[in-house]
Protein backbone atom coordinates (compact mmCIF):
# COMPACT_ATOMS: atom_id res chain seq x y z
CA UNK A 1 0.00 0.00 0.00
CA UNK A 2 2.55 2.30 0.79
CA UNK A 3 4.68 1.74 -2.56
CA UNK A 4 1.39 2.51 -4.10
CA UNK A 5 1.32 5.81 -2.70
CA UNK A 6 4.53 6.67 -3.03
CA UNK A 7 4.60 5.88 -7.01
CA UNK A 8 1.43 7.99 -7.39
CA UNK A 9 3.08 10.84 -5.48
CA UNK A 10 5.78 10.60 -8.00
CA UNK A 11 3.65 12.12 -10.53
CA UNK A 12 2.36 15.24 -8.57
CA UNK A 13 3.24 18.19 -10.23
CA UNK A 14 3.55 20.85 -8.16
CA UNK A 15 2.17 24.24 -9.39
CA UNK A 16 5.34 27.18 -10.27
CA UNK A 17 5.92 29.81 -7.15
CA UNK A 18 5.50 32.59 -8.08
CA UNK A 19 8.07 35.04 -7.71
CA UNK A 20 7.53 37.53 -4.42
CA UNK A 21 6.55 40.91 -5.31
CA UNK A 22 9.27 43.75 -4.65
CA UNK A 23 9.29 45.33 -1.13
CA UNK A 24 7.07 48.64 -1.26
CA UNK A 25 7.60 49.32 2.06
CA UNK A 26 8.76 52.37 3.70
CA UNK A 27 13.10 51.64 4.20
CA UNK A 28 14.00 52.58 7.99
CA UNK A 29 17.07 52.34 7.33
CA UNK A 30 19.66 54.47 8.78
CA UNK A 31 21.78 55.15 12.00
CA UNK A 32 20.02 56.51 15.24
CA UNK A 33 20.80 58.01 18.60
CA UNK A 34 18.79 56.61 21.23
CA UNK A 35 17.78 57.15 25.01
CA UNK A 36 16.70 54.89 27.03
CA UNK A 37 15.52 53.34 30.67
CA UNK A 38 16.35 49.45 31.52
CA UNK A 39 15.44 47.75 34.78
CA UNK A 40 18.55 46.67 35.61
CA UNK A 41 21.04 49.50 34.46
CA UNK A 42 18.62 52.90 34.57
CA UNK A 43 18.84 55.31 31.68
CA UNK A 44 21.04 54.89 28.94
CA UNK A 45 22.49 56.09 25.96
CA UNK A 46 23.37 54.23 22.59
CA UNK A 47 22.91 54.17 18.93
CA UNK A 48 21.54 51.61 16.75
CA UNK A 49 22.27 50.94 12.72
CA UNK A 50 19.77 49.43 10.69
CA UNK A 51 19.99 47.99 7.47
CA UNK A 52 17.07 46.48 5.06
CA UNK A 53 18.34 43.60 3.34
CA UNK A 54 16.55 43.74 0.09
CA UNK A 55 16.52 40.10 -1.12
CA UNK A 56 14.25 39.54 2.50
CA UNK A 57 12.13 42.67 2.24
CA UNK A 58 8.56 41.94 0.08
CA UNK A 59 5.27 43.85 -0.28
CA UNK A 60 5.12 45.87 2.56
CA UNK A 61 7.67 43.90 4.89
CA UNK A 62 11.36 44.55 5.54
CA UNK A 63 14.03 42.80 6.81
CA UNK A 64 16.60 44.07 8.56
CA UNK A 65 19.76 43.72 10.39
CA UNK A 66 19.98 45.49 13.80
CA UNK A 67 22.84 47.06 15.56
CA UNK A 68 22.93 48.71 19.01
CA UNK A 69 25.86 50.02 21.09
CA UNK A 70 25.86 51.44 24.27
CA UNK A 71 27.90 54.37 25.35
CA UNK A 72 29.95 51.71 27.66
CA UNK A 73 30.56 49.83 23.79
CA UNK A 74 28.48 46.95 25.25
CA UNK A 75 27.63 45.73 21.58
CA UNK A 76 24.11 43.97 20.65
CA UNK A 77 23.46 42.20 17.26
CA UNK A 78 20.39 41.34 15.98
CA UNK A 79 17.55 41.77 13.23
CA UNK A 80 14.03 43.19 12.73
CA UNK A 81 11.18 42.97 10.48
CA UNK A 82 9.13 45.71 9.60
CA UNK A 83 5.14 46.18 8.62
CA UNK A 84 4.22 49.61 7.67
CA UNK A 85 5.15 51.75 11.34
CA UNK A 86 5.57 48.33 13.32
CA UNK A 87 9.01 46.96 14.13
CA UNK A 88 9.95 43.19 15.58
CA UNK A 89 13.31 43.31 16.65
CA UNK A 90 15.63 40.60 18.35
CA UNK A 91 19.16 41.66 20.18
CA UNK A 92 21.89 39.78 22.28
CA UNK A 93 24.59 41.15 23.78
CA UNK A 94 28.39 39.90 21.95
CA UNK A 95 29.01 38.14 24.79
CA UNK A 96 26.28 34.44 25.19
CA UNK A 97 27.21 34.39 28.85
CA UNK A 98 25.57 37.32 29.96
CA UNK A 99 22.80 35.37 28.76
CA UNK A 100 21.39 39.07 27.75
CA UNK A 101 18.89 38.77 24.64
CA UNK A 102 15.60 39.73 24.20
CA UNK A 103 12.58 41.09 22.21
CA UNK A 104 10.95 44.30 21.28
CA UNK A 105 8.43 45.82 19.85
CA UNK A 106 8.87 49.14 18.42
CA UNK A 107 6.18 51.98 16.89
CA UNK A 108 8.21 53.99 13.91
CA UNK A 109 6.86 57.32 14.19
CA UNK A 110 8.26 61.22 13.54
CA UNK A 111 10.43 62.86 16.18
CA UNK A 112 9.24 66.81 16.93
CA UNK A 113 12.09 67.89 14.31
CA UNK A 114 10.79 66.16 11.44
CA UNK A 115 12.91 63.13 11.78
CA UNK A 116 11.88 59.36 12.01
CA UNK A 117 12.16 57.72 15.10
CA UNK A 118 11.24 54.81 17.02
CA UNK A 119 9.73 53.38 20.86
CA UNK A 120 10.57 50.10 21.89
CA UNK A 121 9.36 48.34 24.73
CA UNK A 122 11.60 44.95 24.98
CA UNK A 123 11.88 41.83 27.04
CA UNK A 124 15.15 40.04 28.18
CA UNK A 125 13.82 36.68 29.52
CA UNK A 126 17.11 35.81 31.31
CA UNK A 127 19.89 38.54 31.76
CA UNK A 128 20.01 38.73 35.74
CA UNK A 129 16.98 36.83 36.58
CA UNK A 130 14.61 38.68 33.67
CA UNK A 131 14.22 42.21 32.35
CA UNK A 132 12.99 45.05 30.28
CA UNK A 133 12.93 48.39 29.25
CA UNK A 134 12.33 51.67 27.11
CA UNK A 135 13.91 53.20 24.27
CA UNK A 136 13.54 55.73 22.06
CA UNK A 137 15.51 56.35 19.00
CA UNK A 138 15.85 59.09 16.48
CA UNK A 139 17.37 58.98 12.85
CA UNK A 140 20.48 61.23 12.31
Amino acid sequence: MIKKILASLAFVSLPALAAPPPFTGTDYSGHYQCTGMDSHIGEFKGTVDMKLNPEQSTGPYGAYSFTLTLTDNSLYNGFAAAQETSLAIYFAHTDPALKDYGVGIAQVGTSADGKVSFTKYYYGPEYEGGGHGMETCTRQ
